[in-house]
């Protein structure tokens, strides 16, 4: 009997936990926030984005379709696309002029779509597979310890070879979804995204760092609405960036990924950057240099040449956490025409004023007591206080200026 209660009772505590937790959109600069929502559901929605990349310059004569960007232990590197010479290239993020060249002896360039890292290697996706008839797909592994100093460097790699169980045709298509251009490295598995070209979504595969060959199966997806051909991971912020465009190379776009739950990239929020526009701009290669600076490289098309940009990511990853004791305070009045008064600050606090992507519109310190923020100079719309205190705690109150 006593262990017919104490499991009743235990079993009320988990139905009454359970009740606390809500799910919904925890991210206060999306538009459908939750404030109320304590677990993440994925469901968040934000408004149009744009984002413009600077040039840097054109890449090298002998890179002219830059498919993949990495940057690693302070060198960014890339390397051609199918066809060309198997080589990467360490290249000058001022001007993107080429500062060595690595060349792989032991297996050619069949079609090499992305190139990512870890602490001890270098990885390169030769998984193109542009017409979906290729039975040969692999990651090439090549040890950091092999690339020495030189301008020119030897080295030969490992293979990683793989296959999708879920391809059953290998006949010659142009809208299949079998063609893979994007590859992360995140902790001892490696990740592709697929260019779905019959349907413009992307599922994910995992693979084994171990040189072997493997069966995979997709165990994720989404509908990206576009032709995915790079990506990124920052294990800094745990955010992933992937990169694409539309039929034509136009329209490129960018998705950050963030807020998820294990490597299930695309349970938590899902953020579409606009990045390029009705011009053909053959965006291919991206990658983090900081949690919001990032580079693009593009490939060589009749009206550009393979170049190298870079841009900051437009806006602030966010996530709400709960308020301390030292957050707890009385924001008012709400709506406000200008004035906003901060009750009860229990201790010195900063406070930034995000707009409604995230960016930051004012910034400042807030003292014991009372304290008057002047919204004044901010157009009429919703925004974001986020109040952050000495010990790293952080909380947002939304509230609309008009």
């Amino acid at each position: 009997m006593k262990s017919i209660y104490f499991l009743s009772v235990f079993c009320c505590f988990l139905i009454a936990k359970s009740a606390d937790a809500q799910s919904g959109c925890t991210d206060p600069t999306a538009t459908n926030y939750n404030p109320t929502a304590t677990i993440n559901d994925g469901s968040c929605l934000y408004p149009i984005t744009h984002c413009t990349a600077a040039l840097r310059g054109a890449l090298s004569p002998i890179i002219t379709e830059s498919s993949g960007l990495v940057w690693t232990n302070g060198k960014l590197w890339t390397h051609n696309d199918s066809g060309n010479p198997p080589e990467i290239y360490s290249i000058d993020t001022t001007d993107g002029h080429t500062l060595q060249t690595v060349v792989i002896d032991n297996y050619p360039n069949i079609d090499w779509e992305d190139i990512t890292a870890d602490n001890d290697y270098i990885y390169i996706g030769d998984h193109g597979n542009n017409d979906g008839t290729r039975t040969d797909l692999k990651v090439l592994k090549i040890a950091k310890a092999d690339i020495t100093g030189a301008s020119v460097v030897h080295v030969n790699a490992q293979a990683i070879s793989f296959s999708y169980t879920d391809q059953t045709s290998f006949a010659s298509s142009g809208t299949h979804n079998f063609d893979c251009e994007a590859l992360i490295s995140v902790g001892d598995s490696l990740y592709i995204f697929t260019k779905d070209r019959g349907d413009y979504q992307t599922r994910v595969y995992r693979m084994p760092k171990t040189p072997g060959t493997y069966p995979l199966t997709p165990y994720s997806g989404y509908n990206v609405n576009g032709l995915i051909t790079g990506a990124d991971y920052d294990a800094a912020t745990n955010e992933v960036v992937l990169i694409g465009y539309l039929s034509g190379h136009t329209n490129s776009f960018l998705w950050f990924l963030y807020n998820f739950q294990g490597t299930m990239f695309f349970s938590g929020n899902k953020r579409r950057i606009e990045i390029g526009s009705g011009k053909e701009w053959q965006t291919e290669g991206v990658a983090y240099l900081s949690d919001s600076r990032f580079f693009i490289s593009c490939e060589t098309t009749d009206s550009i040449p393979a170049s190298l940009y870079t841009a900051n990511k437009p806006f602030v990853t966010s996530s709400v956490k709960d308020m301390s004791s030292t957050l707890r305070c009385d924001v008012y009045p709400n709506p406000t025409t200008g004035m906003l008064y901060v009750d009860d600050i229990e201790a010195p606090t900063a406070f930034r004023v995000l707009n409604s992507v995230g960016q930051p519109i004012l910034a400042g310190n807030l003292v014991k007591g009372t304290n008057v923020i002047n919204s004044s100079s901010c157009p009429t719309g919703v925004y974001f206080l986020e109040l952050q205190g000495q010990n790293e705690e952080r909380s947002f109150i939304r509230f609309t200026k008009q």
